[in-house]
């Protein structure tokens, strides 16, 4: 697996732009820095408001569904019992859902400033994506 403290710490000064560093992003780009293929390919450039996010994720059912299409496409699956560092998942909060990555203690995800960490609730993860080889 990437280093993901690496991964994180080289998205420091960034803030958040849809289509280039969202909460769909973040998830793809580490499947990538873990030598999967994009999960992306067929979105990516395909938004860049928030609308038009706002509509790809209405598009297909919503944001889990989302993850679903473009993570089974490159051969990622559920995470079967709890999340493992360095895997995907969605968070839901107050009732907003964004893409992230688990740490191992906190979630990362792409907040309106930049890359936040968060911790959470079992309850709060909608579902989660088995990237880590543990």
């Amino acid at each position: 697996m990437a280093d993901l403290g690496s991964f994180l710490q080289s998205l420091g000064g960034k803030c958040r732009e849809p289509g280039a560093f969202d909460c769909v992003t973040l998830p793809a780009d580490w499947c990538m820095a873990n030598g999967y293929p994009d999960p992306m390919a067929h979105r990516r450039g395909a938004y860049d408001s928030e609308e038009s996010a706002l509509d790809l994720i209405h598009d297909a059912d919503g944001l889990v569904a989302l993850f679903d299409q473009f993570l089974g496409a490159v051969g990622i699956n559920e995470r079967e019992g709890e999340p493992q560092p360095g895997d995907i998942g969605v968070a839901a909060i107050r009732g907003e859902e964004a893409g992230a990555i688990f740490t191992g203690n906190r979630w990362a995800l792409v907040g309106e400033r930049g890359l936040i960490f968060v911790t959470l609730e079992p309850a709060n993860v909608a579902k989660a994506w088995a990237v880590a080889h543990g």
